[in-house]
């Protein structure tokens, strides 16, 4: 029988992780924002007048800044003791945090931003410890060369020899590779491609893995340049937004669909995703987890210290599945309505940062395991983060929903501080109908006229711009209040077809602002550009199609389209992101790479897929 470990047998708090620490105080204004537990406890313990030397299962107890609170079996959560204060004398705020696992965060990471490592060379053999294994040193090393002058490399722990040839040197048919391509990207179902192409469904699958390969090594060859800091880029206007996938169920007896979660960060100004992540982790099995759970003794510790702390277990699903419910989205007009709704709803949840919404009609994935979503946001951050560390500043816009405000305030709490980044909450009215979305153009077509005395069609941007930021100044002295709501929110005073109504919510102190450079901040908020990604991925590209359901199934889906294996969606969404930024163009012929600087023209499919054999290549 096991034994039960306390929560005093670990630390209060969990500790920093390769620098990383994401547990701390969130509400911007709060004097402990960004300070993590351990920086505190070293200035008190530093300070003159604190008698320190406690023992560490009574840190939280004599901990300056922060304590801790038990929210269920193996939870805990981070208490802000100065914003506890504030709710005490009437402020809405929020005072307590999840605690989470930075070494989770890490992982989640890591495996986000895998494809911008330099692949090197790694042995082939399955019986080599290097093959399961990622070793840090190099592996194996050169040994001449074939007779055709293919490079040869031996490996150091095995002895085994190995060529790394032409992508396509195993491929019997490498002439329909760009066809491929473009039908996966025509909404064409597989099953028609495999007729189409006289392929079998294995060389269809072999194929769609080559050029998800070949996509990944060419975006993190361009990619690399933000990462070095060889492409300058100024302010940044970013827009983050999620969207759900769902796969089929694989048994008849059990029809229960699986959800993913994917988040995206879009540049507002230039179109260019910088990220689509989903909660999915392809290279581990549930069995693996499970294994690994009970060797490390993970169910008995608290979630923030286990070992297996992104990954979805088993029995806490299944324990889940029987505390939450599906949150429906309101089908009130009003949006403050719509505001105070979905908070309410969050509030409701256990974990205020999952932002999963689970019941009984969900399961984990057949294949592969499902990622904790707290986790993937906070790396999704980090991605984005290390893509734009060398941007002037940043600004972000992100829907409303409490864990991706959580997940942005940990990961750029330095640059917030730093006064180098700012978030703000949007929340857009989508359940309108196309004749009431011109109703609202119209309207605010009239009052731009009356105002100006010109057609909104006749003024240039730049007056535009001007009278748009004239008729935010006019309501800043009149943000609103919503229930249940710590920010305070701008009614956005124009209307557009994408988003025809609006709150926008900032989430940072922007008050060291002055009226008019807040005016211009609140101006610009919007999430039409990674809502239009969204969009063109679900007509694009058929595994990405939205589901349907209807009252006969329970809210079940089932798309004939849609894939059983989840790891299609993630190489999908990766294929269809590169094409997006490189080779789709707008109206003027350009792309999203153009106008950010990483191309100095439309990238043909063809020096994607053979990355390789152009890479020394200019556009």
């Amino acid at each position: 029988m096991r034994k039960k470990s306390s929560q005093k047998d670990w630390p209060s708090f969990p500790e920093p992780y390769k620098g990383l620490q994401v547990n701390c105080c969130k509400f911007t204004k709060c004097e402990n924002f960004g300070i993590s537990p351990e920086d505190a406890t070293h200035r008190a313990l530093s300070d003159e007048n604190f008698n320190g030397n406690v023992p560490e299962r009574q840190v939280t107890k004599h901990h300056p800044l922060y304590g801790t609170s038990g929210s269920g079996k193996n939870e805990a959560a981070l208490v802000c003791k100065a914003c506890k204060n504030r709710i005490a004398n009437g402020e809405l705020v929020q005072a307590t945090y999840m605690l989470k696992s930075n070494q989770a965060v890490i992982e989640e990471y890591e495996r986000l931003s895998r494809y911008l490592e330099v692949e090197k060379p790694k042995c082939t053999n399955p019986d080599c410890p290097t093959y399961t294994v990622e070793f840090f040193e190099p592996s194996v090393k050169k040994r001449g060369y074939t007779g055709a002058g293919t490079p040869r490399y031996e490996c150091n722990h095995c002895g085994k020899t190995l060529t790394i040839g032409k992508q396509t040197r195993k491929q019997k048919r490498p002439e329909i590779n760009i066809r491929l391509f473009d039908l996966i990207l025509m909404h064409t179902p597989l099953r028609r491609i495999i007729k189409h192409l006289d392929i079998s469904p294995q060389t269809l699958y072999d194929k769609i893995d080559f050029i998800h390969n070949q996509c990944l090594k060419f975006v993190a060859e361009r990619e690399r340049k933000l990462v070095e800091g060889k492409l300058q880029l100024d302010r940044l206007y970013l827009a983050t937004d999620r969207q759900v996938q769902t796969t089929n169920w694989t048994k008849r007896e059990d029809k229960r669909n699986t959800e993913l979660y994917g988040i995206s960060t879009a540049c507002l100004k230039t179109s260019y995703i910088f990220a689509f992540n989903f909660n999915f982790e392809e290279r581990l099995t549930q069995s693996e987890i499970e294994l690994l759970a009970d060797t490390y003794n993970d169910h008995e510790k608290p979630k923030h210290h286990r070992y297996t702390a992104r990954i979805w277990l088993e029995h806490e699903f299944a324990l889940a599945t029987k505390q939450k419910s599906k949150v429906s989205e309101s089908q009130s007009s009003n949006l403050q309505e719509q505001v105070a709704l979905k908070i309410e709803q969050e509030l409701s949840s256990s974990d205020l940062t999952s932002s999963e919404h689970i019941d009984g009609d969900v399961k984990l994935p057949s294949k592969g395991v499902l990622v904790h979503n707290e986790y993937t946001m906070m790396a999704h951050f980090l991605l984005v983060k290390r893509l734009t560390e060398y941007a002037g500043k940043t600004r972000f816009y992100m829907d409303q929903d409490t864990g991706m405000k959580t997940a942005y305030l940990s990961i750029f709490k330095d640059d917030i501080l730093k006064g180098l980044s700012d978030g703000f909450l949007v929340r857009a009215s989508k359940n309108l109908s196309v004749d009431e979305k011109r109703k609202a153009v119209r309207a605010t077509n009239r009052v731009i006229k009356k105002r100006t005395g010109i057609p909104r069609q006749d003024l240039s941007n730049k007056e535009f711009r001007t009278v748009v930021n004239e008729m935010i100044l006019e309501r800043l002295d009149k943000l609103q209040v919503i229930k249940h709501s710590p920010e305070k929110w701008l009614e956005y005073p124009v209307a557009t077809l994408p988003e025809p109504a609006k709150l926008v919510a900032a989430i940072t102190n922007i008050s060291r602002y002055d009226e008019k450079h807040q005016a211009n901040l609140y101006r610009k908020a919007s999430l039409h550009a990674v809502d239009r990604f969204f969009m063109h991925v679900r007509r694009s590209v058929n595994l990405l199609e939205r589901p349907h359901s209807s009252a006969t199934n329970r809210s079940r889906t089932w798309h004939g389209y849609a894939p059983y294996n989840p790891a299609m969606l993630t190489k999908m969404a990766d294929i269809y992101r590169v094409y997006y930024n490189y080779v789709n163009k707008n109206d003027k012929g350009e792309t999203p790479a153009m106008r950010l600087g990483l191309a100095k023209g439309p990238v043909t499919v063809e020096k994607i897929i053979y990355f390789g054999k152009y890479q020394k290549d200019k556009d």
